[in-house]
């Protein structure tokens, strides 16, 4: 983000601070920060599982509708297959792999390790 600030310029930043809130206001200030910043990333986490949540509803819906329909098409299938004496080892659903399980976020690991400081 800062990939363009050198160690003169934070050093002149820092200056400019100083000179406007003091020493006795500047750690209030840092603290302010770290506070917001952690509310910040409460929110995202809880963003993020929302999202998850309202995925996961869906996709569960979307996949038993698929196993439904594949029955439906397996038992209507059946007498075709008898008909043209189609072995049943050939007409046996293929079983696919489980879908993977996406990394947890680093920002949820880490929330699940340290406890919530206010």
């Amino acid at each position: 983000m800062f990939e363009n600030v050198g160690g003169g310029e934070i050093l002149l930043i820092l200056l400019v601070m100083l000179i406007f809130f003091g020493p006795k206001k500047i750690p209030e200030l840092a603290q302010s920060l770290g506070k917001g910043i952690r509310k910040f990333n409460d929110a995202k986490a809880g963003i993020e599982s929302q999202v998850k949540t309202a995925m996961k509803e869906p996709l569960e819906a979307l996949t038993g509708a698929k196993e439904g329909f594949e029955s439906q098409l397996r038992t209507i299938a059946e007498p075709l297959h008898a008909e043209l004496k189609i072995p049943p080892a050939l007409t046996a659903p293929t079983v696919l792999p489980a879908p993977v399980q996406p990394p947890v976020p680093e920002t949820q690991a880490r929330g699940a390790e340290e406890p919530n400081k206010a």
